[in-house]
């Protein structure tokens, strides 16, 4: 092989072994930013460690809120809730964030459980949700409403029978 042939090689190793290198920079750039990014969202190991008595809450409230709305309206309101306890703008359990005044028609009216299949199909699913078995496909909402009126600020992501969910607009 000639020498000027030898470097023409030589040349091309070389862009192809700065490619590969500015390829992997690129690569790794962007796994340690999907790691921080993954690391600012509560993980999910930490959410099923929510306690018997906060798991109890998310089950009485989806059953009350959402029964007649299915799985999904049920789920739906779970993920309402979860999300509510991840903003500081509101309480960081469950529990304290359905006892907030003037947030959830049912609480404090003494309401009773008269459809315990409903209920334990509420709390299968509350488990399931904290498990990671099921994506937030209301897309971050933090309120829902059957009045389908969106609070100021927000803008409506899903629509489940007689409720609508919104989430804040991005500003």
């Amino acid at each position: 092989m000639k020498l000027s042939s030898k470097l023409k090689t030589m040349g091309k190793l070389k862009t192809l072994v700065r490619s590969a290198s500015i390829c992997l920079v690129f690569i790794l750039s962007s796994a340690v930013t999907a790691t921080l990014e993954a690391k600012s969202y509560p993980k999910q190991s930490e959410m099923q460690n929510l306690s018997k008595a906060q798991i109890e809450c998310l089950s009485i409230n989806a059953y009350m809120e959402a029964r007649s709305e299915g799985e999904k309206g049920m789920m739906a309101t779970i993920f309402v809730v979860l999300n509510r306890t991840k903003d500081n703008r509101f309480p960081s359990t469950p529990c304290k964030v359905i006892a907030q005044p003037n947030q959830f028609e049912w609480w404090g009216k003494g309401k009773t459980i008269k459809e315990p299949e409903m209920y334990d199909k509420a709390k299968e699913l509350v488990y399931e949700v904290l498990e990671g078995k099921h994506k937030d496909f209301t897309r971050g909402s933090i309120y829902f409403n059957a009045h389908h009126k969106a609070p100021k600020g927000t803008m409506c992501t899903i629509r489940i029978g007689n409720h609508s969910f919104y989430r804040e607009v991005k500003k």
